[in-house]
């Protein structure tokens, strides 16, 4: 019991200080995360329904509707009508939006590089590994409850 209540401690004081430090990141290229996390899932991802956005970075649709709005009227990306289902909308990254992200991407990820340089590349995935175990199984025990 007293293992958990300190690997909870660390886990969470660590999610604290590493997201401090992308946060900061993020604030250099005058964005907040939600906004880099449209931008950099589009990059990578390619263009996406506004309801797989909202689903994929956790935030409400309202929200979402919200920041894509504004990333629109700077005009990193834009909205097109899904043929199929004319009630909703594709996101996708304008030409200034890729070329903004491309540019602004390799600096971020090196950031993320250094957050995990004290640890061996077998260590960073042993990590990843097991913050996947335990989060998948925290969603279980919601399930449950």
């Amino acid at each position: 019991m007293e293992q958990n209540l300190r690997a909870l401690t660390f886990l969470l004081r660590a999610a604290k200080s590493v997201e401090k430090v992308l946060k900061e990141d993020i604030a250099r290229y005058s964005l907040n995360q939600a906004e880099f996390g449209v931008l950099e899932y589009l990059y990578h991802k390619g263009s996406q329904p506004m309801a797989n956005l909202s689903k994929k970075l956790l935030m409400a649709n309202s929200s979402m509707t919200y920041i894509v709005d504004k990333l629109v009227s700077v005009g990193l990306v834009e909205r097109i009508e899904n043929q199929e289902d004319k009630r909703s909308h594709y996101v996708k990254l304008t030409k200034t939006g890729e070329e903004y992200i491309k540019n602004i991407f390799p600096s971020h990820e090196e950031k993320i590089d250094a957050i995990f340089s004290s640890l061996t590349m077998e260590e960073v995935k042993v990590l990843a590994d097991l913050l996947k175990k335990t989060g998948l199984h925290a969603e279980e025990l919601v399930k449950k409850d």
